[in-house]
Protein backbone atom coordinates (compact mmCIF):
# COMPACT_ATOMS: atom_id res chain seq x y z
CA UNK A 1 0.00 0.00 0.00
CA UNK A 2 1.67 3.32 -1.01
CA UNK A 3 0.17 5.87 1.04
CA UNK A 4 0.59 8.84 -1.40
CA UNK A 5 -0.20 6.85 -4.26
CA UNK A 6 -3.85 5.37 -2.75
CA UNK A 7 -2.99 2.65 -4.59
CA UNK A 8 -2.50 -1.13 -3.58
CA UNK A 9 0.37 -3.48 -5.82
CA UNK A 10 -0.18 -7.47 -4.81
CA UNK A 11 3.53 -8.21 -5.90
CA UNK A 12 4.55 -12.40 -6.23
CA UNK A 13 7.86 -13.79 -7.57
CA UNK A 14 9.03 -9.95 -7.62
CA UNK A 15 5.97 -8.84 -10.30
CA UNK A 16 3.24 -6.94 -9.64
CA UNK A 17 0.34 -8.77 -10.70
CA UNK A 18 -2.42 -6.76 -9.40
CA UNK A 19 -3.14 -3.19 -8.96
CA UNK A 20 -6.09 -1.57 -7.09
CA UNK A 21 -7.02 2.07 -6.46
CA UNK A 22 -7.13 2.57 -2.69
CA UNK A 23 -8.90 5.11 -0.56
CA UNK A 24 -6.19 6.39 2.68
CA UNK A 25 -6.66 8.03 5.41
CA UNK A 26 -7.32 11.69 5.81
CA UNK A 27 -4.79 14.17 6.71
CA UNK A 28 -5.98 14.12 10.33
CA UNK A 29 -6.63 10.74 10.34
CA UNK A 30 -3.56 9.23 8.54
CA UNK A 31 -2.58 5.57 7.60
CA UNK A 32 -0.04 4.49 9.51
CA UNK A 33 3.54 3.40 8.24
CA UNK A 34 3.87 -0.17 8.95
CA UNK A 35 4.91 -4.15 8.31
CA UNK A 36 2.90 -7.07 9.24
CA UNK A 37 1.38 -10.06 7.77
CA UNK A 38 -2.76 -10.90 6.36
CA UNK A 39 -3.49 -14.10 8.77
CA UNK A 40 -7.25 -13.92 8.10
CA UNK A 41 -10.31 -12.61 5.85
CA UNK A 42 -13.33 -11.89 7.21
CA UNK A 43 -16.37 -12.20 4.69
CA UNK A 44 -19.45 -10.34 5.58
CA UNK A 45 -17.95 -8.61 9.09
CA UNK A 46 -19.72 -6.79 11.93
CA UNK A 47 -18.31 -3.19 12.15
CA UNK A 48 -16.79 -1.76 14.98
CA UNK A 49 -16.84 1.57 15.50
CA UNK A 50 -12.98 3.19 17.31
CA UNK A 51 -14.01 4.95 19.99
CA UNK A 52 -12.71 7.92 17.51
CA UNK A 53 -15.42 7.61 15.60
CA UNK A 54 -18.22 7.25 18.53
CA UNK A 55 -16.64 10.72 19.52
CA UNK A 56 -16.28 12.44 16.55
CA UNK A 57 -18.98 11.14 14.43
CA UNK A 58 -21.82 8.90 15.33
CA UNK A 59 -22.76 11.06 18.66
CA UNK A 60 -22.88 13.95 16.54
CA UNK A 61 -24.87 12.44 13.95
CA UNK A 62 -27.05 11.24 16.51
CA UNK A 63 -27.90 14.51 17.77
CA UNK A 64 -28.91 15.58 14.30
CA UNK A 65 -31.11 12.33 13.37
CA UNK A 66 -32.20 10.01 16.70
CA UNK A 67 -32.91 7.31 13.94
CA UNK A 68 -29.22 7.37 12.82
CA UNK A 69 -28.75 3.81 14.61
CA UNK A 70 -31.25 1.81 13.73
CA UNK A 71 -31.01 2.97 9.82
CA UNK A 72 -27.79 1.92 9.45
CA UNK A 73 -28.37 -1.05 11.97
CA UNK A 74 -25.50 -0.11 14.37
CA UNK A 75 -26.53 -1.81 17.51
CA UNK A 76 -24.87 -0.51 21.16
CA UNK A 77 -23.34 -3.15 23.59
CA UNK A 78 -22.86 -2.84 26.92
CA UNK A 79 -21.42 -5.27 29.55
CA UNK A 80 -25.02 -6.39 30.38
CA UNK A 81 -26.18 -6.65 26.60
CA UNK A 82 -27.47 -4.52 23.89
CA UNK A 83 -28.49 -0.99 25.04
CA UNK A 84 -31.73 1.17 23.95
CA UNK A 85 -30.49 3.98 22.07
CA UNK A 86 -32.98 6.07 24.12
CA UNK A 87 -31.79 5.15 27.74
CA UNK A 88 -28.37 7.60 26.31
CA UNK A 89 -28.12 11.14 27.24
CA UNK A 90 -26.74 12.20 23.24
CA UNK A 91 -25.81 15.74 24.29
CA UNK A 92 -22.75 14.38 26.55
CA UNK A 93 -20.58 11.82 25.40
CA UNK A 94 -21.48 9.06 27.94
CA UNK A 95 -21.91 7.03 24.72
CA UNK A 96 -18.24 6.80 23.87
CA UNK A 97 -18.09 4.15 26.92
CA UNK A 98 -19.94 1.18 25.22
CA UNK A 99 -19.78 -0.83 22.32
CA UNK A 100 -20.80 0.05 18.81
CA UNK A 101 -21.04 -2.95 16.18
CA UNK A 102 -22.89 -2.49 12.72
CA UNK A 103 -23.90 -5.63 11.36
CA UNK A 104 -22.97 -7.51 8.45
CA UNK A 105 -24.99 -6.44 5.10
CA UNK A 106 -24.61 -4.18 2.32
CA UNK A 107 -24.25 -1.11 4.35
CA UNK A 108 -21.54 -2.24 6.62
CA UNK A 109 -18.77 -0.04 6.48
CA UNK A 110 -16.76 -2.31 5.45
CA UNK A 111 -19.59 -4.09 3.01
CA UNK A 112 -18.17 -8.05 1.62
CA UNK A 113 -14.93 -8.16 3.36
CA UNK A 114 -12.40 -7.45 6.16
CA UNK A 115 -8.65 -7.96 5.38
CA UNK A 116 -7.27 -8.77 8.64
CA UNK A 117 -3.61 -8.58 10.46
CA UNK A 118 -1.63 -7.42 13.38
CA UNK A 119 -1.56 -3.51 13.94
CA UNK A 120 -0.78 -1.68 16.77
CA UNK A 121 -2.56 0.95 15.39
CA UNK A 122 -5.89 -1.24 14.72
CA UNK A 123 -5.77 -0.62 10.66
CA UNK A 124 -6.99 -3.01 8.30
CA UNK A 125 -8.07 -3.10 4.59
CA UNK A 126 -11.61 -3.27 3.87
CA UNK A 127 -14.47 -3.21 0.60
CA UNK A 128 -16.33 -0.13 0.59
CA UNK A 129 -20.55 0.65 -0.29
CA UNK A 130 -19.29 4.27 -1.33
CA UNK A 131 -17.53 3.00 -4.87
CA UNK A 132 -17.93 6.30 -6.57
CA UNK A 133 -15.12 7.54 -3.59
CA UNK A 134 -12.51 5.77 -6.00
CA UNK A 135 -13.13 7.64 -8.94
CA UNK A 136 -12.03 10.77 -7.32
CA UNK A 137 -8.17 12.10 -7.72
CA UNK A 138 -7.75 12.58 -4.10
CA UNK A 139 -8.47 9.98 -2.54
CA UNK A 140 -8.02 10.82 1.22
CA UNK A 141 -11.17 9.80 3.31
CA UNK A 142 -10.84 7.39 5.60
CA UNK A 143 -10.46 7.14 8.83
CA UNK A 144 -6.69 5.85 8.51
CA UNK A 145 -8.06 1.66 7.11
CA UNK A 146 -7.11 1.29 3.33
CA UNK A 147 -10.34 0.81 1.16
CA UNK A 148 -9.42 -1.64 -1.96
CA UNK A 149 -11.32 -1.26 -5.24
CA UNK A 150 -11.85 -4.90 -7.13
CA UNK A 151 -11.28 -6.25 -3.28
CA UNK A 152 -12.60 -9.46 -4.20
CA UNK A 153 -10.19 -10.20 -6.52
CA UNK A 154 -7.54 -8.80 -4.23
CA UNK A 155 -8.78 -11.17 -1.61
CA UNK A 156 -9.01 -14.78 -4.12
CA UNK A 157 -5.16 -13.95 -4.64
CA UNK A 158 -4.52 -14.03 -1.18
CA UNK A 159 -6.44 -16.80 -0.01
CA UNK A 160 -5.34 -19.09 -2.97
CA UNK A 161 -3.35 -21.19 -0.89
CA UNK A 162 -6.41 -21.55 1.72
CA UNK A 163 -7.78 -25.13 0.76
CA UNK A 164 -11.73 -24.71 0.25
CA UNK A 165 -11.47 -20.84 -0.80
CA UNK A 166 -11.61 -20.50 -4.66
CA UNK A 167 -13.29 -17.59 -6.12
CA UNK A 168 -16.87 -18.79 -6.71
CA UNK A 169 -16.91 -20.40 -2.61
CA UNK A 170 -16.05 -16.93 -1.39
CA UNK A 171 -19.28 -15.11 -3.47
CA UNK A 172 -21.17 -17.90 -2.52
CA UNK A 173 -20.35 -16.86 1.02
CA UNK A 174 -20.80 -12.94 0.19
CA UNK A 175 -24.03 -13.78 -0.96
CA UNK A 176 -25.04 -15.99 1.73
CA UNK A 177 -25.15 -13.12 4.30
CA UNK A 178 -23.14 -15.16 7.30
CA UNK A 179 -20.34 -13.30 9.36
CA UNK A 180 -17.49 -16.01 7.85
CA UNK A 181 -13.64 -15.70 9.20
CA UNK A 182 -11.06 -17.41 7.42
CA UNK A 183 -7.83 -18.41 8.17
CA UNK A 184 -5.08 -17.57 5.91
CA UNK A 185 -3.20 -20.65 5.19
CA UNK A 186 -0.16 -19.38 4.12
CA UNK A 187 -0.11 -15.38 5.69
CA UNK A 188 0.72 -12.61 3.10
CA UNK A 189 2.97 -10.11 3.97
CA UNK A 190 1.62 -6.36 3.66
CA UNK A 191 3.31 -3.46 3.92
CA UNK A 192 1.77 -0.17 4.41
CA UNK A 193 5.04 2.60 2.96
CA UNK A 194 4.84 6.46 2.09
CA UNK A 195 6.70 6.77 -1.41
CA UNK A 196 6.00 9.95 -3.04
CA UNK A 197 8.33 9.64 -6.26
CA UNK A 198 9.95 6.48 -8.21
CA UNK A 199 10.63 5.66 -11.27
CA UNK A 200 9.81 2.69 -13.61
CA UNK A 201 11.36 0.13 -16.18
CA UNK A 202 10.04 2.91 -19.04
CA UNK A 203 12.18 5.62 -17.58
CA UNK A 204 9.05 7.19 -16.73
CA UNK A 205 9.16 9.07 -12.93
CA UNK A 206 6.34 9.31 -10.87
CA UNK A 207 5.40 11.71 -8.43
CA UNK A 208 2.63 12.45 -6.15
CA UNK A 209 1.53 15.32 -3.42
CA UNK A 210 3.46 14.47 0.19
CA UNK A 211 -0.15 14.43 1.32
CA UNK A 212 0.90 13.95 5.00
CA UNK A 213 3.84 16.43 5.14
CA UNK A 214 6.54 13.84 5.88
CA UNK A 215 9.01 14.36 3.06
CA UNK A 216 12.28 14.65 4.68
CA UNK A 217 11.10 14.17 8.29
CA UNK A 218 13.34 11.48 8.60
CA UNK A 219 16.54 13.25 7.00
CA UNK A 220 15.85 16.39 9.32
CA UNK A 221 15.71 14.28 12.93
CA UNK A 222 19.17 12.23 11.48
CA UNK A 223 20.77 15.42 10.78
CA UNK A 224 19.56 17.31 13.93
CA UNK A 225 21.22 13.91 16.12
CA UNK A 226 24.47 14.79 14.87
Amino acid sequence: VNIPAAQIEAVENGRVVSRHTAIVGKIDRQTPILNSRINEIIVNPYWNAPESIVRKDIIPLMRKNPQYLTENHIRILGPDGEVDPATIDWNTEDAAKFRFRQDPGSGNAMASVKINFPSPENVYMHDTPTQGLFNKLMRFDSSGCVRVQNVRDLVTWILRDTPGWNRQTFEQTIKSGANTPVAVTNPVPVYFTYVSAWSTGDGVVHFRDDIYGRDGVDELQITSSL
